[in-house]
């Protein structure tokens, strides 16, 4: 078998692992999300490179945590499809204080925070969840407003100086919550007195201030620091070594290059080794949480098993663009890679690629990986369409001996899903029906002798090797190519010129019905 870790390993999380610095001997691995609607299937690649690399931390004998904070004190600023029309009202509110869309959730954002986090834990990802709420209200951040605000003046040369961004006059890198209106997204704040600061609630693009200005304390869960600020803090508050964040906050003059700056020159921490990651789009569409753009995370979770999906996203560098379109052949193909790259790391095949084996060990879900006999997934699809067909037996057949348990249970978890590829995916010539009235007419009298001879050897020999080296000495003395023998072959069944492989799906049949066929009987 080969090892899961080498020390010849390139693997891109074990390289970045050797490279980052521990601060007072321990990795902390940091990532965030805003839980503003739905979470598309794209931030599970955040999630999840992430997780990969604090298990490389790990792995290398190093402390190690994984920290994933949920930014509730944001404004709802985006209004997603599918939230009743009534939840306008809390535009610009913090989104801890919007009600759930669904009973049973203290809130909008608690609802869709624990909808992603619950597809994020199958698959193995299992960091320790941060409130942004809690924090800044449990007084948390108190010390670290307090530092932003009486540095406002170096943030703001930050902020010309690496964005060309120039703010009025007086201006904080804060938001309060505005004790009339309960909204933050609408307040600005000026004039930090050591105490409290002031503050006027006034229309933003996507909602109304209520118009109420006056002075409030800015700690305790009053205010919020403005997002570049407040991702810097929390470097410092969670003692943040390594965070990556989307290519998109990595512009010249970016998000990440302000919040670096500011942790450095406001806070006096070291910026976390950063990185930047493509994005995993769908069908070439970038995807957006607020907007509703993309499929959710939770809706592909549903419909590809959890190891496959983590294996999709760990079997790609973090520089490397994710396109993933699930129709037509998309998920048999990520099937057959899985149980490819399972052959590589037991030494059952080659590969040119040194990280495969450390890619499948970190794709694994609950353990190191097994050595079993997976059941091909296209093979799998064509078996569970078929009426009156014994899987499992096929599959015996197919594998040349008896299913382990393990093995009965992968077939039916691919069986399941292959329903499932099949009634949302699948291309048209993927689906299979046994035809009724086979048309035998436009067969030549070679093509039905070749046809008539095998059926001979069907009836008596069940070994699928033997079959397919009767099939090319019963196409020379016919004088028919193969592929003739296999057209025919699936026109006799399947009415149409092409099908899947021909020996295990006519062994899966009924042997009689089979028999007939091939004798050309209707």
């Amino acid at each position: 078998m080969t090892t899961e870790k080498s020390n010849e390993s390139r693997f891109w999380a074990d390289q970045l692992a050797s490279e980052a610095k521990p601060r007072d001997g321990k990795h902390v691995v940091g990532d965030a999300k805003t839980p503003s609607g739905r979470i598309h299937v794209g931030s599970l690649r955040g999630v999840l490179i992430h997780d990969v690399i604090y298990k490389a931390v790990r792995d290398s004998g190093a402390k190690a945590e994984y920290v994933y904070r949920f930014d509730d004190l944001d404004p709802m600023d985006g209004f997603p499809p599918g939230v009743p029309e009534a939840f306008r009202e809390h535009m610009a509110k913090p989104l801890c204080d919007v009600p759930s869309p669904e009973p049973g959730f203290d809130s909008f954002a608690q609802f869709f925070a624990e909808e992603f986090r619950s597809v994020f834990e199958k698959l193995d990802c299992r960091p320790t969840i941060a409130w942004s709420s809690s924090l800044y209200r449990a007084g948390k951040l108190n010390t670290l407003i307090r530092q932003a605000l009486e540095k406002a003046d170096v943030f703001n040369e930050i902020n010309a100086r690496v964005a060309n961004v120039k703010k009025e006059a007086g201006w904080l890198p804060i938001n309060v919550v505005c004790p009339d209106c309960g909204k933050i997204g609408t307040t600005s704040v000026t004039d930090f007195d050591g105490k409290t600061v002031a503050y006027q609630c006034k229309d933003v693009k996507y909602a109304k201030g209520c118009g109420n200005s006056g002075r409030i304390s800015p700690f305790d869960g009053n205010a919020k620091l403005t997002w570049k600020a407040d991702w810097a803090a929390a470097f410092v508050l969670h003692g943040v070594t390594i965070e990556g964040a989307g290519k998109d906050h990595y512009a010249a003059g970016g998000s990440r290059d302000v919040a670096n700056e500011v942790v450095e020159k406001v806070f006096d921490y070291p910026h976390p080794y950063n990185f930047p990651y493509e994005f995993f789009i769908m069908g070439g569409r970038k995807m957006s949480t607020s907007k509703g753009v993309g499929v959710s995370a939770k809706d592909m979770g549903q419909s590809l098993p959890a190891n496959l999906l983590r294996f999709l996203m760990t079997r790609y560098k973090p520089n490397t663009a994710i396109d993933f379109n699930p129709d037509g052949e998309t998920i048999p193909r990520l099937f057959s890679d899985w149980d490819r790259f399972s052959d590589i790391y037991f030494g059952k095949a080659e590969a040119r690629d040194p990280d495969v084996p450390r890619i499948f060990a970190l794709s694994q879900i609950g353990g190191k990986p097994k050595d079993v006999f997976y059941p091909p997934f296209s093979f799998v699809a064509q078996l569970v369409q078929i009426p009156g067909v014994d899987v499992p037996q096929a599959m015996e057949k197919y594998k040349g001996s008896a299913l382990s348990a393990d093995e009965r249970k992968e077939l039916e978890h691919r069986m399941a899903y292959a329903k499932i590829w099949l009634e949302k995916f699948a291309p048209d010539e993927a689906k299979i029906r046994i035809v009724e009235k086979p048309d035998f007419a436009g067969l030549t009298q070679c093509q039905k002798d070749a046809l008539n001879e095998f059926a001979g050897v069907f009836a008596k020999e069940k070994d699928l090797n033997v079959q397919a080296e009767a099939v090319k000495q019963i196409c020379e003395k016919n004088g028919i190519k193969i592929n003739d023998f296999f057209q025919a072959a699936y026109r006799v069944f399947l009415g149409r010129d092409k099908g899947p492989k021909l020996l295990p799906f006519l062994s899966a049949l009924d042997s009689g019905m089979v028999a007939r066929r091939l004798t050309l009987q209707r």
